[in-house]
This record gives C-alpha cells, structure tokens and sequence, in this order.
C-alpha cells in the first residue's frame, strides 16, 4: 500500500488507476477470507442464488462443523476441468463445457450481482454428469443493481458492435469525464471492438488487447473502479479456462443469449411495475424520516458537486486514515534519509 500510495504521489498518470483503493480493497478481501464463517456465508448465499441453474452445483455447507478456523462442506467427485483429456475420455462435452464456464460467470454476475471471483482451473470440478463444481469461496464479488445494468449494456453493445451505444453508456456510468465527445470514444472502442469481433479465443491476444484498453483508457482519462476490479479479473480468467477447454469458443457468440434474457427481463413492463412497487413501499416506510433523509442527501449533493466523497462509511475511514499513516511515513523517511546523508558528509 505504501508503494502504491508513492507510486501515486510521484506519477499523476496513475492516479486516475487508484492504486491506493485497489491494495486497500484487496487487503479487506484478506481478511474476510481469512475467517471460515465468512466463506461459509458466502457459499449458501451462492448455493441459494444457483440452485436452479442448469450444470452448476454449490456444495452444501455444514454449519454445525464450521467456525472461524474451519469449513465443512459436502464431499464432492468429480474430476479437475484441467485433466481436458481425462474429461473427455468419460463422455463429458468440452465444447459445451466451455461454454458453461462463460455463461454461468455472466448470469451470476449480472443477474444476482453476486460471482465467484476466483474460478480459477484448481477451484473448478466437473461431476460424471457435466455439472460444473465450484469450491473455495474465499474471494467472491458484489455489483449493484446499477453497475449490473452498465456491464451489460456494455458488454452486449460490444455484441451488437454498437459503439456508439458502449460509449454513451460510459459517459453516463462515470466511466470516462462527462466532456469527453461520444464519437471519439466510440472510434476508439470500435478499434478495440472490430479486430476481435466473430473471432474464437485462440485468435485473440490477451497481451495485446490489454495493452490497447491502457491505451484507451489512458487516452480518455478513464477511472478505476476498484468495485469492478474483481470482476475484470475474473473474466480473464474465465477466458483462459475456456481457451484450455475449448480454443474455438467465440465469446461474444457465447455471451449474447445471457445478455439479451437478462436485459429483456429487466425491461420487462411487469418486472419493472414490481420493482416501483418495492420502491414505492421503501419510500413509505422512510417518510417519518424524509427530513433527516433530505438533510442528508443534500450534503451528499454538496460533496458530489465539490468533488469530495464523504468520510462517514467505515471503509473509506480507514482508506483515508491508511493514507495519513502512509504520508506521515513517506515524510518521516524523507527526513530520516536526509539525516543519513547529512550524517554521513560530516563523518565522512
């Protein structure tokens, strides 16, 4: 965190990645992980969410025989999707395999907003009967209603090769400054979006792509989202376990179907008429409150309007109290440094 926190002060190119944010969400990660119960939490919440989902199966926790040391789960068979030839030679399709894989990241990820964030080939198995087998939900990652909506307008503007549409959506997002010209981020996006677009995996340099979105994003001052970072991670790596698996699979092809359910449901008249009412009954049961309520969104107005993000959650205390320490650090080392080499010159 110290690295990134001077990395930061000494680069103003990289303060728009922020760095600091990143170590610090990573570091809160750690310590969720290293509590069992948390983990166990976090595998019913996604055994829940999953149950009805074809070829995909969460192992039941045993609560009774979990605490903050250790975990008890069901004991699953199942071979490792690494062992590509074993897998094969017991019948099971690699090819729809592959595609399970990349469907069932999205569906998790913009339907319940909750997703595996380490699905990686050691943590995945597969039954005799194809069943995708996930363990060690140590790492697991949250997106809201609203990001959900963003990622999937994004992603599927891509299918669409709607450039146009992804650029707008990033403007509206936060994602890149509000004067940036829309044509000119579609232009770019295109250039990204073209060279890869109807191509299967085994076609598409990571490195190379990689290096364009920097470009990209360097370019058009686009911000980190430490909220998303998980998530751009594990689809990397959802990628890869698919090009193993499978080198032909098309991702944009494989991703459509999964993209388009989700976003017709949500534009569904009648889910959308259950969520006003959902609202609705929220706001009725805060109207005792609406003038604390009114207070409270006006500050927060006012730190929006000045730039500034407000110091009241628990989380952005700490970040802001770790960035004091850091600096108090970096400007006692400087000293001491200093005292070193004036030492040094009299003794010397």
């Amino acid at each position: 965190m110290l690295l990134a926190y001077i990395i930061e002060s000494l680069i103003s190119k990289t303060k728009r990645l922020k760095l600091v944010e990143v170590v610090f969400l990573l570091k809160e990660i750690t310590n969720h992980e290293m509590d069992l119960r948390f983990e166990a939490a976090a595998a019913n919440e996604f055994a829940e969410n999953t149950k009805n989902d074809v070829r995909f199966h969460v192992p039941k926790i045993y609560w009774n025989f979990t605490s903050e040391e250790i975990l008890t789960l069901d004991w699953i068979e199942g071979i490792s999707i690494r062992e590509k030839e074993n897998l094969e030679s017991k019948k099971i399709n690699i090819e729809n395999l592959a595609t399970d894989i990349i469907q069932h990241f999205l569906r998790h990820a913009v339907r319940d907003g909750f997703f595996h964030a380490d699905m990686h080939q050691g943590n995945l198995f597969i039954d005799e009967n194809g069943q995708i087998i996930p363990i060690d939900f140590g790492i697991m990652g949250r997106m809201d209603k609203l990001n959900r909506r963003y990622l999937a307008e994004i992603l599927y503007g891509f299918v669409q090769r709607d450039y146009k549409k992804v650029a707008e959506v990033h403007i509206v997002a936060g994602l890149v400054p509000s004067n940036v010209h829309v044509e000119e981020l579609a232009q770019a996006l295109r250039s990204i979006g073209e060279p890869i677009f109807g191509q299967s995996v085994k076609n598409i340099s990571g490195g190379r792509l990689l290096k364009q979105l920097f470009d990209v994003t360097e370019k058009f001052n686009m911000q980190t989202q430490p909220q998303l970072l998980l998530l751009q991670k594990t689809m990397v790596v959802v990628e890869g376990v698919a090009r193993k698996l499978n080198p032909n699979t098309n991702i944009w092809e494989t991703s459509k179907p999964v993209l388009e359910k989700w976003l017709k449901e949500t534009k569904d008249p009648i889910n959308n008429f259950t969520d006003t009412l959902k609202d609705s009954a929220e706001v009725l049961k805060k109207l005792p409150e609406l003038p604390k309520i009114m207070d409270k969104a006006n500050q927060a107005l006012t730190f929006m309007a000045s730039g500034k993000i407000p110091q009241e959650s628990n989380s952005f205390s700490a970040l802001n109290k770790k960035k004091v320490e850091m600096k108090s650090f970096r400007n006692q080392s400087i000293i001491g440094l200093l005292l070193l080499v004036f030492l040094g010159i009299i003794v010397f």
